[in-house]
């Protein structure tokens, strides 16, 4: 769709619509609304990002809701997840229509994971349509990369995409009751992550790597979140990284340092378990949150995030400890000139503590 910047956001379903418990019930109006209820309040709107408040009734006992949101409200309206919300202060981005609506609910499901795929199959998931993988390598145990789908549904802001893990995909899927979920394989890592987090050691590696020569200018990007059993106790020591290199002449010198997409949001940090988290405290140990903004925790069973950043149960029902939210990597590339890209994720220091990134290909909202 076109990207309308200068558009008014109509706020059609802030408080008409409502889903609680399972319902969906016409709302009586904001004259009516009270601490009996469950409503959204909607407190600004800049820039694509609309800031919302979520009003709990007094006897809610329910940890998260999950925001729905939906551009058109004609019958049957079309509800699209929108994230799982566990702070009752809530922002939701990218919204770029003349009008939306948002409505609140309640989602229970469970992750499935697939590696009965090839290296193919996952490269094509991962380029916007017009656009063939070419000279596809995947460099990694068989079981570490697949498809996943049923994301929405275990309250992961992404549905169905690509996994690529530092172990058995199959540890992904919940529920959180492990601290340590590991499959060590032992095999070697990768020499560019671990240049890219200052030359340590890395295990277990998960690599995909692939050509690709578009026939206009475009942007290539991808949306991802990445996940750990490292957090939150072993930020520092074990720093497992990963990253998504773009480049043209990836033999050039300082290609690694200068073309990974994935960075912390506004940084040229790259997306590791030492870049984003929300802490760590327990007894003697205090460590600091690192970019926390970025930081979604999922409770550890045994070790807490450093308040506020922990949450009180596990909120996705997915077995890694912690991730990041969604984020986004995005480059232009040039018209029939070939770009290499590379996707990897490795264990840092030793091959215990699984860590996986979950990926989409990168789309407009609609």
């Amino acid at each position: 769709m076109k990207n309308r910047r200068g558009a008014q956001f109509a706020i059609v379903a802030m408080a008409a619509w409502l889903m609680f418990s399972g319902a969906l019930v016409e709302g009586q109006g904001s004259g009516n609304l009270n601490s009996n209820n469950l409503w959204l309040q909607i407190t600004s709107f800049t820039n694509g990002t609309a800031s919302l408040v979520i009003h709990r009734p007094w006897n809610d006992t329910n940890l998260t809701h999950d925001l729905f949101y939906a551009s058109n409200l004609n019958e049957p309206v079309q509800w699209q997840f929108e994230m799982r919300c566990l702070f009752n202060n809530v922002a939701a981005g990218n919204l770029y229509e003349n009008e939306g609506g948002f409505m609140l609910g309640q989602t229970n499901g469970a992750l499935t994971v697939n590696s009965n795929v090839t290296a193919q199959e996952l490269a094509e998931m991962l380029v916007p349509p017009g656009l063939t993988p070419l000279n596809v390598v995947y460099t990694g145990t068989n079981v570490a990369r697949g498809v996943f789908s049923g994301g929405n549904g275990c309250g992961l802001p992404l549905d169905n995409g690509v996994i690529l893990a530092t172990g058995d995909i199959t540890n992904a899927l919940g529920p959180n009751n492990l601290s340590d979920a590991t499959s060590a394989f032992g095999i070697n890592g990768d020499a560019d992550l671990s240049q890219l987090v200052g030359g340590g050691q890395t295990w277990d590696a998960a690599v995909l790597e692939f050509d690709v020569v578009p026939t206009n200018d475009m942007t290539l990007g991808f949306q991802y979140i990445f996940a750990s059993e490292e957090y939150p106790e072993w930020i520092g020591p074990f720093n497992d990284p990963m990253a998504i290199f773009v480049d043209t002449n990836r033999m050039a010198t300082n290609w690694i340092n200068t073309n990974n997409i994935a960075l912390v949001p506004g940084t040229t940090l790259p997306v590791s378990v030492n870049t984003i988290n929300g802490g760590y405290s327990l007894r003697s140990q205090q460590i600091p949150p690192t970019n926390p903004q970025y930081y979604a925790d999922n409770h550890d069973p045994t070790f807490p995030a450093m308040p506020p950043y922990g949450a009180p149960a596990p909120v996705f029902n997915v077995q890694y400890d912690g991730m990041t939210v969604l984020l986004t990597a995005q480059i232009q590339i040039q018209a029939n000139v070939t770009n290499h890209v590379k996707i990897a994720i490795a264990d840092f220091q030793d091959d215990l503590y699984d860590s996986a990134v979950f990926i989409k290909s990168w789309s407009p909202r609609h």
